[in-house]
């Protein structure tokens, strides 16, 4: 497991950032985190492409979206397609979140992959949220606008995403 296997400092790595999203939150924190990561960063949607074989890459970041409560299910059954694989990667995740309620958005984190690669992720933060009212349905309106929010907003967190750089740059030395 990669765990035991030690990189040596400016050692080559290839990093797939492979990300779900619905009106593009996830690709906007997907495409500001690629360039603050060392060595050969690619980005991939997961809704629009297919994903590489993951044996040329060392690291892995999985990020999506909170729609209804749940990441969305092209990431999900991804991951659960290639969750042995990904457990000997080094893995970092991540979601845009916009419940109020700290303790609900922990929880989606935490609910929105398996247990197991949950705990083997070396980093796993939620990055804010963004409304993209000109891109939503009214229902979808109309249920945020029941929680106060009533106009689109951006609320994307710079310090979450240089902390997931961060924490995936030093684990490798």
């Amino acid at each position: 497991m990669f765990r035991n296997h030690e990189y040596q400092e400016g050692s080559w790595m290839k990093t797939l950032i492979l990300y779900a999203t619905k009106y593009g939150s996830s690709e906007k924190v997907a495409h500001r985190l690629a360039p603050k990561l060392p060595g050969d960063v690619q980005t991939v949607s997961i809704m629009k492409e297919t994903p590489p074989s993951l044996t040329s890459y060392e690291t892995v970041i999985l990020g999506g979206s909170i729609y209804m409560g749940a990441i969305q299910k092209q990431l999900s059954n991804y991951v659960n397609e290639h969750l042995e694989e990904l457990l000997e990667k080094r893995v970092g995740l991540y979601i845009c979140a916009g419940e109020q309620d700290p303790e609900v958005r922990s929880k989606e984190l935490v609910d929105s992959f398996p247990k197991s690669l949950y705990e083997h992720a070396i980093v796993k933060e939620i990055v804010g949220h963004e409304y993209h009212f000109d891109k939503m349905n009214l229902v979808e309106k109309l249920m945020l606008r029941m929680k106060g929010i009533k106009k689109s907003c951006s609320a994307l967190s710079d310090e979450s995403i240089d902390h997931t750089a961060h924490m995936m740059a030093e684990t490798r030395r």
